[in-house]
């Protein structure tokens, strides 16, 4: 689950070149601009990560009047990529002094340390606004039996270098769309539905994600499919997100296959199996398209190295991708990278 306010230590400070006033804090994975002198090596804060709406009714974030705008009916500025003299800029970090509300005693334990207190500054996250044809009549909440699509950012998992010890992680393409899930769980009174990120829909004449999941027939194929299951994936084209891949119409690309049953995602070959399967059963199943199969060894453990391999070609090689997403082959772990230069493009998603 994505932690838009957690207390950080500043890892190191760096001059910008040419630049009298603002240097670089370095935090865990995060680059961020900051005042000369404001922070040193060692230095805790609060980190706000970027999409974080901080509301203008508090005094403490006031000095980014200049860059209010109105979400949620609510005023407030939303964090995001930038560049100044030259250098990226993601977040905002405070001096944790500010914030009186962060118990000392709960930074003592480490089970609470790395929390989300987002919620006690009344902080939310900025999301675009969805279109008509993609929100739709809502049936019910997202189905508790199915985990939500929520990549972690690889600046939020240094470890990860470390950890990964030569294996294998495929990667691929991260399309900017609009999450989608389509499942069939027979032991739900024989529940089969579509879903967007938050909500499950209903079906209607006017929405985007029952169309296309009728018209790729993968509601049928998963009923008969006999095991119970989820593909979740993102639906891009015209009329979602600016529709940067130049498509006509939309469709749906598939990055992963949840096990109701277990609980679980499935790793690379029985997603594979499972998409093959749903193949014969006369269903049109895409997926996100695989770059390669590699270890992260290849990147020497460096942040900078991971971010330059997001940028390139997509879907559409004369497009620009939004990134790119690492997976495990047992499906056990995954994150995503984020290039910066797409983050400056499309400053409005």
């Amino acid at each position: 689950m994505r932690k838009l306010v957690t207390v950080r230590n500043v890892d190191a400070v760096r001059p910008i070149a040419g630049a009298d006033a603002i240097e670089c804090a370095i935090v865990e994975g995060w680059s961020v601009v900051i005042k000369k002198g404001e922070f040193a090596a060692g230095d805790r804060c609060v980190f706000f990560e970027i999409d974080a709406f901080l509301p203008l009714d508090d005094p403490r974030f006031g000095f980014l009047e200049k860059s209010a705008i109105t979400w949620n009916e609510q005023r407030g500025v939303r964090l995001r990529t930038m560049k100044l003299r030259g250098q990226i800029s993601q977040g905002l970090i405070l001096p944790l002094s500010q914030f009186t509300e962060i118990d000392a005693l709960a930074l003592a334990d480490p089970a609470l340390r790395q929390r989300d207190w987002a919620a006690l500054f009344g902080i939310g996250k900025w999301e675009p606004v969805i279109p008509a044809c993609l929100s739709g009549e809502v049936e019910g909440a997202f189905p508790d039996f199915i985990a939500k699509t929520d990549q972690e950012r690889i600046q939020n998992l240094p470890e990860v270098f470390a950890a990964s010890d030569g294996l294998a992680f495929e990667v691929t393409v991260k399309l900017d769309g609009s999450s989608m899930t389509v499942f069939h769980n027979a032991g739900n009174a024989g529940t089969s539905g579509v879903c967007g990120r938050n909500w499950q829909l209903r079906e209607t004449p006017g929405n985007s994600l029952w169309r296309v999941a009728r018209e790729d027939r993968l509601l049928e194929a998963l009923a008969t499919l006999g095991r119970n299951v989820a593909l979740q994936g993102e639906i891009v084209g015209e009329g979602i997100q600016g529709n940067p891949e130049k498509l006509r119409g939309q469709q749906f690309h598939v990055f992963d296959v949840f096990d109701i049953d277990s609980g679980s995602y499935c790793g690379r070959d029985e997603r594979n199996a499972v998409v093959d399967a749903l193949r014969v059963l006369g269903a049109t199943v895409r997926t996100v398209p695989l770059l390669e199969v590699t270890t992260l060894e290849r990147f020497r453990a460096s942040m900078d190295e991971v971010l330059a391999y997001a940028e390139g070609p997509s879907l559409n090689p004369a497009t620009s991708r939004e990134g790119v997403v690492f997976k495990r082959l047992d499906g056990g772990l995954s994150f995503k990278a984020i290039s910066n230069r797409y983050l400056l493009k499309h400053s409005d998603r």
